[in-house]
């Protein structure tokens, strides 16, 4: 049993919050009615297209106030040199009089051009929740996907109806031998305490429907609902294990419907639900988990998307006339943006990191129609100026 271990980055997710649940649920709704349709058509890889499908059409729906705001970060580089007289107008040393009369012509200026650079922050700060969202709903996909959620209860059914599937779920200590699994590697302890205080209450003769109301969330390892949870945090690894502790007879069932859950939940070879960590519980399994093929793809997508868009970018916004420091700065602004929200999207499930990577991909066409409409030439990254 020593072989079959849930790590610590695999702990079952809590039910949302007061704050993400309403954005999950909202979302939630939005993505189990594209699945439908994509479901319909194909069961193979429909969760991630699911997923592309759902970012075009939110990135086409953004795509007017994408353009406004593209086109006032534009008016902001023509006014730069105005702006820039205004600055030098009132000098360096400004009292409070002279810094809000600089600011009102400043104002006046950016008002009479429509130019915001504000404006510019908008679309990135209208994904936010989406991104916030999917988030929760990939770490929990079937709470949200009707499909995914009956495989799931079927599958737990099946695993529940093999008597000895507690053991094998839960295997028991063993004196002497290195520690297994046990409900603290995969439960939060807050969803522990809430358990022992549901059987003290169920004990007591309290309907499990007003325990569950009053214990808050916990896991009933012998419900098909709460097993679904756990199931759902189960590796590529875990579900073969399981295969040899549980007879054939029995198994067949299961892996039918494991191998339609899986056909949802991949996309080419990638798990929507994963992470690029799979197991951090050492530095051998840390290293070994980053470097996992094919989940690495997912990272390094969103930062060459995420590089491209923001070279895109700087072309549009960048001032020529700009001393050399500022130059340095947005350099390096291009170099670290990508890298970090590479970094970031390793601890995510590959569904929201294909969703960045799709509305990236998305930005990076308008953002070349946009260049070319205007005349800004492509200039590529860290290129030399002629002289």
């Amino acid at each position: 049993m020593s072989d079959f271990v849930f790590v610590a980055s695999r702990l079952v997710e809590p039910r949302p919050g007061w704050f993400v649940g309403p954005i999950a649920n909202l979302f939630g709704y939005v993505i189990d009615f594209l699945f439908n349709i994509v479901y319909s058509i194909g069961p193979a890889h429909s969760l991630g297209i699911t997923i592309i499908i759902m970012t075009i059409i939110f990135r086409a729906l953004m795509m007017p106030m994408t353009i406004k705001a593209q086109k006032s970060m534009m008016k902001m580089r023509e006014i730069k040199p105005e702006l820039d007289k205004i600055q030098a107008k009132y000098g360096k040393t400004k009292g409070p009089e002279k810094l809000r009369k600089m600011n009102q012509e400043r104002s006046a200026l950016m008002a009479k051009h429509d130019a915001n650079p504000i404006k510019g922050c908008f679309p990135l700060l209208l994904q936010m929740p989406l991104f916030i969202g999917l988030n929760f709903i990939m770490r929990q996909a079937f709470l949200y996907i009707g499909r995914l959620r009956d495989l799931y209860y079927q599958i737990s059914e099946a695993i529940i109806n093999y008597p000895n599937y507690l053991n094998v779920i839960i295997p028991e200590r063993v004196p002497g031998v290195e520690a297994v699994f046990d409900a603290r590697e995969l439960i939060p302890q807050a969803m522990l305490d809430n358990a022992r205080e549901a059987e003290i209450l169920y004990m007591g003769g309290m309907p499990m429907d007003q325990v569950r109301e009053r214990a808050g969330d916990f896991i009933h390892f012998g419900e098909a609902a709460d097993l679904s949870r756990v199931i759902h945090r189960f590796t590529p690894e875990n579900w073969e294990w399981l295969s040899t502790q549980i007879p054939a007879a029995h198994w067949n069932i299961i892996a039918s419907l494991n191998e339609q859950r899986n056909a949802i939940e991949t996309f080419f070879g990638l798990s929507m639900i994963e992470s690029s960590f799979i197991d951090t519980s050492s530095i051998a399994n840390f290293f070994g988990s980053i470097f996992r093929w094919p989940s690495i793809l997912i990272p390094i997508l969103v930062g060459i998307t995420m590089f491209m868009s923001s070279w895109l970018m700087q072309l549009r916004t960048n001032d020529p006339n700009a001393d050399e420091r500022i130059k340095l700065q947005m350099k390096m602004m291009l170099i670290f943006m990508p890298i970090m929200m590479a970094a970031i999207t390793f601890g995510l499930p590959a569904g929201v990191g294909l969703f960045w990577i799709t509305s990236q991909v998305y930005q990076i066409v308008q953002d070349l129609i946009m260049n070319k409409r205007a005349g800004i030439p492509l200039v590529l990254p860290f290129a030399k100026k002629e002289e």
